[in-house]
């Protein structure tokens, strides 16, 4: 064989970190979880723009709807819903008001917790009606049975809506003489009456 050197070419150590480097960086990809949603979802400029969308949607429709709903505060703490009705019966009735709540006050036993006052909500069908009862009541001093003294308050309530009739009656209600089981217990019962009348 001739003297020739034959030279084996290294690769160099930058070489080797690089690729390594590139493999963890795919690695770390795949193993990363996608989020769900997209990016939208996560992105707070969108949601203060849908935010205002549907503040000015809100506000449209409150300038197309004339409120009527009104809540009435500052009553006496101990001041009744017969009191109430007396107090109001003028001007809150079936052919002026669609829907009203009344929730009493309460007295605690504590004397550092102040009184809680009762209040009233109630939604006229017109904005006329509301005028009226407003002008008639707004700023006037009560009375409660315990003599505690407050001059009611009446404001637009904060929301206009009212709560819808959930009541739905129970289609088997009123069937259950005509049930199976229950005519099959009289039948038994008479019968085994009957017997021990014969018996005896």
């Amino acid at each position: 064989m001739s003297g020739k050197k034959i030279l084996i070419a290294r690769p160099q150590s930058n070489d080797l970190s690089a690729s390594h480097e590139q493999q963890e960086q795919k690695s770390s990809r795949r193993s990363r979880p996608r989020r769900r949603g997209g990016a939208s979802s996560s992105n707070p400029t969108r949601r203060r723009h849908k935010q205002q969308r549907f503040e000015q949607q809100q506000q449209q429709q409150q300038q197309q709807q004339p409120r009527t709903k009104f809540v009435v505060r500052r009553l006496p703490p101990m001041f009744t819903a017969d009191e109430y009705a007396t107090l109001t019966a003028e001007y809150i009735t079936p052919e002026t008001v669609e829907w009203s709540y009344y929730v009493p006050g309460k007295i605690h036993k504590s004397k550092s917790t102040p009184a809680t006052s009762s209040r009233a909500y109630a939604k006229f069908k017109s904005l006329d009606a509301l005028v009226l009862f407003s002008k008639a009541l707004n700023g006037k001093a009560v009375k409660d049975n315990a003599g505690n003294e407050s001059v009611i308050q009446i404001e637009f309530a904060p929301y206009d809506k009212i709560p819808k009739n959930a009541g739905r009656l129970d289609p088997r209600q009123g069937t259950i003489d005509n049930g199976m089981y229950l005519c099959a217990l009289g039948i038994h019962l008479t019968a085994r009456s009957s017997y021990l009348m014969l018996t005896k």
